[in-house]
């Protein structure tokens, strides 16, 4: 583990993670307010998304996938960084991060945490 530290699922909210050379940044889920910001991101690496595969990323059901963004403070605004999706039943489909604003070890963050909440929703299911 990168951090060296457990990333706690239930408490993504409550803590930002330092990333080296670049800003701290904290991770939530996904909600419907991010969808303009995903979209734009998506449009920077070369990839257009439709406002239907945008919206089913942020109204996702929590129970089957996990959606998580990162926001770090830039100029005095809270900017989403990167967003990464995955499906309960299989692994990561979608992992997008802006390295220019995020710095290195923000995919590696969003990595872990996935796999940290994938696996208090799967016990809380079990």
């Amino acid at each position: 583990m990168m951090w060296g530290m457990a990333i706690d699922p239930g408490a993504l909210l409550a803590r930002s993670y330092p990333l080296p050379g670049g800003p701290r940044v904290r991770l939530r889920l996904a909600h419907h307010a991010d969808a303009p910001a995903m979209r734009g991101l998506l449009a920077d690496h070369g990839q257009s998304a439709s406002e239907v595969e945008v919206a089913h990323l942020v109204r996702a059901d929590p129970r089957r996938r996990v959606v998580l963004c990162a926001t770090a403070p830039l100029n005095g605004t809270e900017t989403l960084v990167g967003f990464g999706a995955l499906d309960l039943e299989g692994d990561v489909d979608t992992l997008v991060i802006d390295e220019r604003l995020a710095g290195e070890g923000l995919g590696t963050l969003l990595l872990e945490a996935l796999a940290a909440r994938a696996r208090a929703v799967l016990a809380r299911v079990a």
